[in-house]
């Protein structure tokens, strides 16, 4: 039977990421990866410019596009459109991306998690393959997470589901990120150029998700991929003793944009700090990382949500309210400097004198936050 320090259950952007701040660390560390190398993943795959600043600096120059400019299209009646000095968001191909972040690390390809057991002060993973003792058990395998499902840890569950198509072609402008919103209720779309493809989705809450909304702004020839996307939806644990769970197995999505990879990467620079403080210690009590989330991430996550509440149900009024130029350069600026601030967007919503924004944001106040 193999022994390692971790075993980490995923190799998405989660367990790859966690994977290399623990070999930096010199920390023996086991990813297992039901996929295969490169396997496709159905992703916008849109990320903060600061993911620069928390990602490891081996895996800071990956491949990209940038986009410096941005078009928001309200149910084809208008537009509107901005540009920046500087990128404000990158796009990356899901399978290259990965796999560039599991470089160097020690990944057993198409194999299945089955369950795991505690004995004897260490963990004992059970996969379709073998077996494994572990000090810590990590589970990274994305939404439906059997690591969740096993520990209990990140019951919460509020879906959304998604639909995308990635059609060969070349983009009039390959660093514009396109938005287009009031297509579907509670949710929007997108499209991404990047890689020679452009890169197109819509997503809705769970029961108002419509199938082929993406044709409507992208009639290219390309299947249509659906798929669920867990969001964030309140403060929960996501450790206790020797066990963890990190990125989307933990519902750690972003929940007004519904991104994932940047809170995924973030939650598991967190994790790895826990963990190594705990073998210098020679403890095995992950529970900090609850409050390290709490510190980090949850509070701009409650802003977020409280923001989703009010736009999405209320676009059809606010529309025109919300899509003017200076408010949307404020977006940007904000964009630009790291990861979006919905404290500061809070804030600026919340003392608006438009009339249609006050009164969403007066009945989410009451009713909903």
């Amino acid at each position: 039977m193999e022994k390692h320090i971790v075993v980490i259950i995923g190799g998405g952007p989660a367990g790859a990421t966690l994977a290399q701040y623990l070999k930096n660390e010199e920390i023996d560390t086991l990813i297992i990866e039901k996929g295969i190398p490169f396997r496709d993943k159905v992703c916008a795959g849109g990320l903060p410019v600061v993911i620069e600043k928390i990602l490891p600096s081996n895996l800071r120059n990956f491949e990209r596009n940038v986009y410096d400019k941005i078009s928001i299209d309200y149910r084809n009646a208008y537009s509107i459109s901005a540009k920046t000095e500087k990128p404000f968001l990158y796009g990356v191909m899901r399978p290259k991306f990965d796999q560039f972040l599991r470089e160097g690390i020690n990944v057993h390809y198409g194999e299945k998690f089955i369950n795991y057991e505690e004995e004897n002060n260490s963990i004992i993973v059970h996969t379709d393959k073998a077996k494994y003792s572990c000090k810590f058990l990590i589970g990274a395998d994305g939404v439906g997470s059997l690591v969740s499902l096993q520990s209990g840890l990140g019951k919460k569950k509020r879906f959304i589901v998604a639909e995308e198509k990635e059609v060969p072609e070349k983009a009039k402008d390959k660093n514009t990120l396109n938005v287009f919103l009031g297509y579907n209720f509670l949710g929007y779309g997108w499209a991404l150029p990047k890689d020679g493809f452009v890169s197109s989705g819509s997503g809705a809450l769970k029961g108002h998700f419509q199938k082929g909304i993406v044709n409507k702004f992208n009639r290219g020839d390309a299947p249509i991929k659906v798929f669920p996307i867990s969001l964030w939806d309140g403060v929960e644990m996501l450790a206790k003793g020797r066990v963890a769970i990190v990125g989307e197995a933990g519902n750690l999505v972003d929940p007004f944009t519904a991104a994932g990879i940047y809170p995924a990467i973030l939650s598991s620079m967190l994790l790895s700090k826990v963990i190594d403080k705990n073998l210098k210690l020679n403890s095995a009590d992950l529970t900090h990382y609850n409050e390290l989330l709490t510190d980090k991430l949850y509070g701009e996550f409650r802003y977020a949500r409280t923001l989703s509440n009010m736009f999405f149900p209320f676009l059809s009024l606010t529309n025109r309210a919300i899509l003017q130029t200076k408010f949307i350069d404020y977006l940007l600026e904000l964009a630009q400097g790291g990861y979006l601030s919905y404290e500061k967007i809070f804030n600026r919503v919340e003392n608006t004198k438009r009339i249609p924004v006050k009164i969403a944001f007066a009945f989410v106040k009451i009713f909903i936050r």
